[in-house]
């Protein structure tokens, strides 16, 4: 009995640190505030303060269905990842907008509030949903692509009813960018 207690502690403590780490380097997430009495909150920030990610097959499994294999070009490059609760019976706008015309694509996984449920990519396994925002575009036969207009402005929107969520917010680099200054604006309401 004894040793089954050792060696689940050990399988434990493995765990927490393959969740919080990609290629050897711990994955840091920042924590957004609301002011007191505020329903915004803004921060600045630049992708080269973030990291590759070893992998971005989480992003299109079908428990997580972030985005797919076909997109995986819009977030190649560094990751930025932010944390922030969406309280119960309430709506959240996530807008991300780049400066200097920065290749930059947003994506927003909802989590339980419990620790355990909030890993980080690439060793996400499920998400309650996730939403990601970037250009949209097709390609066509013969080396063509069609796009839309686009201002490099992207929103995702969430809303809860019943529960609070942890919202995993993270801000990436496009087409293998690490380097581009963005303004990310967090705005929650009262439904």
């Amino acid at each position: 009995m004894k040793s089954t207690n050792i060696l689940f502690l050990i399988i434990a403590l493995f765990s927490i640190n393959a969740f919080s780490q990609t290629a050897g380097k711990t994955i840091k997430v920042n924590a957004l505030k609301m002011p007191l009495n505020a329903t915004v909150s803004e921060v600045t920030g630049n992708i080269k303060d973030g990291q590759i990610l070893s992998s971005l097959r989480w992003a299109e499994q079908s428990n997580v269905a972030c985005f797919p294999g076909t997109r995986f070009e819009m977030f190649t490059g560094n990751h930025v990842f932010y944390r922030i609760t969406l309280l119960a019976a309430s709506s959240m706008v996530v807008t991300v907008t780049p400066k200097d015309n920065a290749q930059i694509s947003l994506y927003a996984l909802r989590q339980s509030t419990s620790a355990i449920d909030q890993t980080v990519p690439p060793n996400v396994k499920s998400a309650i949903s996730c939403e990601a925002s970037y250009p949209i575009y097709a390609n066509l036969p013969g080396g063509k692509t069609v796009k839309n207009k686009d201002d490099g402005t992207r929103k995702i929107e969430y809303i809860s009813v019943g529960s609070a969520y942890s919202i995993l917010i993270g801000v990436a680099g496009a087409n293998g960018s690490t380097d581009g200054e963005f303004a990310l604006k967090v705005e929650i309401k009262k439904r």
